[in-house]
């Protein structure tokens, strides 16, 4: 696995090289989460700003796409495959390999739960889950205090949710085994302008194509 300090340098260089003035910024665009406004301290480079997410695979969990689940390497968290789900209109929340385990362990309960109208509460850690029951609806909560982030999913978004949270597992799980591996082609990579092949023992999940032009285009 890469030597985290490398990527770490990496980051603060090229948050330097590619600061701007608030003036400059992009403008987010409503519905897209790659783009959505957030509050953060280091950086505005795109590359290796906290909003940025490489290799996202994103799932909408309701027709008007204001709901979603993504799964995908975060730059800023020393390249860790995260779970994220939000909406246009609030703050996302990120979820580790371990709250993903603890949701799946109890995302049926709280569909039945809200489905009778029935009060249904999980604690796991800085994570947490409970029903609001008047509008069947279920709020997911991460962190504490000043630091915790909810997100409030509807009975037909939290069942759709349980439905293809197999696969969400799945792909988080094939990203965690490649985590090394994306690190070290990020390192092998980050200079060059033309496409670096990856090795040949490098994981064969990973779109190394597609992620060699992630990072180009936010160059």
């Amino acid at each position: 696995m890469a030597d985290t300090s490398d990527l770490r340098a990496i980051y603060f260089d090229m948050s330097a090289r590619k600061r701007k003035a608030p003036t400059d910024a992009p403008a987010a665009t409503v519905g897209d989460p790659d783009t959505a406004p957030a509050t953060y301290t280091e950086a505005t480079s795109l590359l290796f700003d906290p909003n940025r997410v490489l290799l996202r695979r994103v799932f909408f969990l309701d027709p008007d796409k204001t709901r979603y689940i993504s799964i995908g390497y975060y730059p800023s968290r020393n390249y860790q495959p995260l779970v994220e789900i939000g909406s246009p209109k609030q703050h996302p929340i990120q979820l580790t390999d371990h709250h993903v385990s603890t949701l799946a362990d109890h995302l049926t309960g709280q569909v039945d739960a809200l489905w009778r109208d029935e009060m249904y509460t999980v604690r796991d850690g800085d994570f947490a889950m409970h029903s609001a029951t008047p509008y069947k609806t279920a709020v997911l909560t991460v962190g504490v205090k000043q630091n915790r982030k909810s997100v409030s999913l509807k009975l037909h978004e939290l069942r759709y949710l349980s439905y293809i949270f197999p696969i969400v597992q799945s792909q988080l799980t094939r990203y965690t085994e490649a985590m090394g591996d994306v690190m070290n082609y990020v390192l092998s990579a980050i200079n060059s302008t033309t496409y670096v092949a990856p090795p040949l023992t490098a994981n064969k999940n990973i779109l190394y194509t597609q992620l060699f032009e992630e990072i180009k285009s936010l160059l």
